[in-house]
């Protein structure tokens, strides 16, 4: 499963311009099928991200829609969501985007969709934020959260001891012996 964060950071650069047809692919591959020139597209774009992610988003491209999303948390962390209000804080409008960072005057950086209409890096007051949202790691419909591990061979002999691998890491119980 790829993380949600390195994905995002691949695509900046796309825009609604001269980058037009690969940001709709993209939007379009995460389930998003939109044109970001005529809709609002930050909410898209991190659900698009979280799909291609292996996660769920919230299937809807208004930014708030993220507030009821994962579990809030007051300590971000690089790659946790991040929902400003947009306008009236109280009223229907937002943004939303991947934590980044911290500026040093306090300003946060997000990692986001619809920023200056591309995928960018922008600062937004901390006066604007409305809430940092992290994943339970729900997995979009279709994938699993986490592979299966592979099955462990069966034993030659009353001696070997089966290798067993999850995902790209092997453990070796020989390795792990008692003397």
């Amino acid at each position: 499963m790829a993380n949600a964060l390195d994905l995002a950071a691949a695509q900046i650069g796309l825009n609604e311009t001269d980058k037009k047809v690969a940001l709709q692919d993209y939007l379009t591959t995460g389930g998003a099928n939109l044109d970001p020139q005529t809709t609002a597209w930050c909410a898209a774009f991190v659900n698009a991200t979280l799909q291609q992610s292996g996660q769920q988003g919230t299937g809807s491209n208004m930014a708030r829609s993220f507030l009821k999303w994962g579990t809030e948390v007051n300590d971000p962390q690089r790659g946790d969501i991040a929902v400003f209000s947009r306008g009236d804080p109280n009223g229907p409008f937002g943004h939303v985007g991947f934590f980044e960072g911290y500026n040093p005057d306090g300003t946060i950086r997000i990692l986001g969709g619809n920023q200056g209409d591309a995928v960018s890096i922008a600062s937004y007051s901390p006066d604007q934020l409305l809430g940092f949202r992290r994943g339970g790691g729900q997995p979009a419909p279709g994938q699993n959260a986490l592979a299966a591990p592979a099955q462990a061979p069966a034993p030659q002999n009353a001696l070997s001891v089966p290798r067993y691998q999850y995902n790209n890491f092997q453990l070796d119980p020989n390795a792990f012996r008692m003397v």
